[in-house]
């Protein structure tokens, strides 16, 4: 595991206190599941912008005409 020091400004942190108390967390944990949740999100977004093309000229132009398809 590796540690990693960060700074932030007096709001934020004091926003990520109240954040992780009402969590039940750590603010460690909190950031943890923050920074997962960030990388997830990016990797969703990077995987919808490669398919992008592929799904249009399949008809696809948004996720409600997914939906509509599977449902």
């Amino acid at each position: 595991m590796t540690v990693v020091a960060v700074k932030f400004e007096d709001t934020v942190f004091q926003d990520l206190e109240e954040a992780s108390t009402t969590a039940d967390l750590s603010s460690e944990e909190m950031i943890s599941r923050i920074v997962k949740n960030y990388l997830h999100i990016e990797k969703m977004n990077k995987i919808r912008r490669e398919l992008k093309g592929s799904a249009e000229t399949a008809g696809f132009f948004s996720e409600d005409d997914i939906y509509n398809e599977i449902s």
